[in-house]
């Protein structure tokens, strides 16, 4: 699922140069991949945090304050890194960019902090999650220190992400706050999918080509129904779905043509804006090329260049500029 994931969001940043003005944003496509991709990033993060910590036997004794430290380390400091690295080139070249960002240590600090001044604005993800991990995180291990049932617990959290949304707060772009109430709803369900792993994966047969197929035209159906109505989350879910089935039927028939990428899609996600960037922007405006050939190069060059980059950390971990550049970007290894 998060290969799958990740490749849609590449692909979904890869229309640049598509001429309708608005980055391709216009076409049926993009609009019908964009109602389930970050969706389904957010339910598995939910579903892994449920899955790893407190699934696992070796991990429940996790505290919260290192269970934050490890998404600090995760998370932030691979975003205030990169941040901090792009923020200054970004803003040197304002005038070939999509929107300007103020230059200046102002500027710096509301890249950091806003989710509409950020130098990379795909970024808005990380500090959503962020929230949300440690939130969820602490609210469930609260609630079993107090006794209270683990169902309830996750009643609780659902019925919280369904209200939150209507009110302003959905609205905040202060550490992209409102993108995380946005989303907090299929995070919240990705952890009641890890808690009934079994039980749902034994009455429901994913794999089925029937009903992926199934899924797909559910998901279709709702996409027309409800797109910019209320009921769009039925669509999104519909759509989790849909990919959930499709990565059991990859994994029961044993399709093996994306498993190199596993384990590669973090860092995929955090370095593939710098190659979309250069093989659309940058590169139109020195080529003259159909907007499909930077649409594909931008796809290959966004998954394939910080992939082979992976591969070498993963391969070099025993020398010490790797193993720093692997903390930096979050990456775990056997030696950090």
């Amino acid at each position: 699922m998060q290969v799958i994931g990740i490749i849609l969001v590449v692909f979904g940043h890869s229309f640049h140069e598509y001429p309708d003005g608005h980055y391709g944003t216009s076409m049926l496509i993009y609009r019908m991949m964009f109602s389930f991709r970050m969706p389904t990033f957010m339910f598995v993060s939910g579903f892994l945090m449920a899955y790893t910590t407190f699934l696992n036997q070796k991990k429940r004794s996790l505290s919260v304050n290192a269970f934050v430290l490890t998404k600090v380390k995760r998370l932030l400091v691979p975003y205030f890194v990169l941040t901090l690295v792009t923020f200054y080139p970004r803003a040197a070249m304002n005038s070939m960019s999509d929107g300007a960002i103020e230059p200046g240590v102002n500027g710096l600090l509301k890249g950091f902090l806003y989710m509409d001044n950020m130098p990379i604005p795909l970024f808005w993800f990380i500090q959503a999650s962020f929230l949300l991990l440690v939130f969820s995180f602490s609210f469930i291990y609260l609630s079993n220190r107090f006794g209270l049932n683990k169902n309830v617990s996750q009643a609780i959290l659902i019925i919280l992400f369904l209200i939150l949304p209507l009110f302003e707060i959905r609205n905040v772009q202060f550490f992209s706050l409102g993108y995380a109430v946005k989303h907090g709803l299929f995070f919240c369900l990705g952890i009641v999918y890890a808690h009934r792993l079994k039980s749902v994966d034994a009455r429901i047969c994913w794999q089925s080509p029937l009903l992926l197929a199934l899924f797909m035209a559910v998901w279709a159906a709702l996409f027309f129904m409800t797109e910019e109505t209320p009921f769009y989350p039925l669509c999104q879910l519909a759509g989790i779905c849909m990919v959930i089935s499709l990565a059991h039927m990859l994994e029961y028939r044993q399709i093996r043509i994306l498993d190199h990428l596993i384990g590669a899609n973090y860092i995929i996600f955090l370095l593939s804006w710098y190659f979309n960037v250069l093989s659309q922007q940058v590169l139109a405006h020195i080529v003259s090329l159909p907007w499909y050939v930077h649409t594909i190069c931008s796809l290959l060059f966004g998954i394939y260049v910080p992939y082979f980059f992976y591969r070498y950390l993963m391969s070099h971990q025993h020398c010490k500029t790797v193993r720093c550049l692997s903390f930096l970007l979050g990456q775990k290894t056997s030696k950090y």
